[in-house]
């Protein structure tokens, strides 16, 4: 390889990086069974739902994490929906479990907006989910 190679690793000087805007701390496909759902079909007995969650971050989120050690934990959300699903009872509307992760995971004051997905795959047999997504941010 040449010197000029965009593979290569420089050998004595460090690259600054800059941060663009905020970072998106990322969730996807967590799949859980949970009760859910308004028709009697559907009471008393857990169905799948699928979780997908996007964090965006307050700016300069890097380098807060770096001065004070603070940060958005993806296991902290995670956890919540895990325990909620575990042991929250039954939720009648995808909307009631996406507004209840949103509010969780806006508690960190580093995260400064979400999107929340929540879908039931097994509603459809032509459809791989069906459900909502919300998005909301810190008032």
């Amino acid at each position: 390889m040449t010197s000029s190679s965009l593979t290569e690793r420089p050998e004595t000087h460090e690259t600054t990086l800059l941060e663009k805007g905020r970072d998106t701390i990322l969730i996807e496909g967590l799949l859980l069974p949970t009760e859910i759902g308004v028709l009697d079909s559907e009471k008393g007995r857990r169905q799948a739902v699928r979780f997908d969650v996007e964090i965006v971050t307050v700016p300069d989120y890097r380098r807060i994490v770096r001065e004070t050690g603070q940060y958005v934990s993806y296991a902290d959300t995670v956890e919540f929906i895990q325990d909620k699903a575990a042991t929250g009872g039954h939720v009648e509307l995808v909307e009631e479990w996406a507004e209840a992760v949103a509010e969780f995971t806006l508690g960190n004051p580093l995260a400064d907006e979400v999107s929340v997905k929540v879908t039931k795959p097994d509603i459809f047999e032509d459809a791989s989910g069906v459900g909502i997504r919300i998005t909301r941010r810190r008032g």
